[in-house]
């Protein structure tokens, strides 16, 4: 047997060994055996249409949502899996304390389901990055756990260094709506030969107004895409969100 199959080997084993001493519990309720369980899964409010056709927020009779018509997108569409609330909203809380590939890969699997219902046509996906101090702090981006899996679940070309925060800002939920879109004026930047002409996939865990994913529409567009979407695994639906 070669290296690389024994070290394979030698992986599995103890992975296998961790689960043994450290069983999984389920990021929604707890329970042992699972990362995510089904019963979780199954409790997750799904956004479904009808949809504002640029946000993807929930709305009477699709078009555009209010919140939409206020403000202009940079981003092509955006779409989320489900809520923000409930098991899903646990599950990410759980997700932002603790370095979990596994439950990365679970959720990942939900948000490919939402992009196969789309029509995009996709060159590279690229995580939506946290600021370098940040990054040190946790010492991984949640983003990125999930957009590596979902990549290679969808087979599309992951580009994770396309995009990065140039300085830290204020922590997004901090603030009220018209700051988040100030608050993140300048925050990104964006470079690679991989970009030009390229139809590009945000990656990111939560989406609120949308502000972050403009932002790093922008400065994507500036550096050469021709188009930007992006997908999330859960959206807060604001009240402004919900007429037509």
């Amino acid at each position: 047997m070669g290296s690389s199959k024994l070290l394979k080997a030698a992986k599995s084993l103890y992975a296998t060994s961790l689960d043994w001493l450290f069983p999984p519990r389920c990021a929604g309720c707890g329970k042992l055996g699972e990362v995510w369980c089904h019963a979780c899964r199954s409790h997750v409010e799904l956004i479904r249409e009808p949809f504002c056709d640029l946000c993807g927020s929930p709305t009477v009779q699709g078009n555009h949502c209010l919140n939409c018509a206020s403000w202009e997108y940079n981003f092509d569409a955006a779409r989320a899996w489900g809520r923000y609330s409930g098991v899903l909203r646990k599950a990410i809380l759980s997700f932002k304390r603790r370095h979990n590939t596994q439950l990365g890969s679970e959720l990942a699997k939900s948000m490919a389901e939402v992009l196969a219902q789309q029509s995009w046509e996709v060159n590279v996906l690229a995580p939506v990055p946290l600021a370098p101090h940040r990054l040190a702090q946790r010492g991984y981006n949640q983003a990125d756990l999930l957009a590596q899996p979902l990549a290679t679940e969808c087979g599309l070309r992951y580009a994770g260094s396309i995009l990065f925060r140039r300085h830290e800002t204020i922590k997004q939920f901090e603030l009220g709506a018209a700051q988040r879109w100030e608050n993140l004026l300048g925050a990104f930047q964006a470079q690679g030969a991989e970009l030009h002409n390229a139809n590009v996939l945000l990656v990111d865990d939560i989406m609120t107004t949308s502000a972050t994913l403009n932002a790093a529409a922008i400065v994507l567009k500036k550096a050469g895409a021709r188009r930007v979407y992006a997908v999330t695994l859960a959206k807060t639906i604001l009240e402004a969100e919900q007429g037509v």
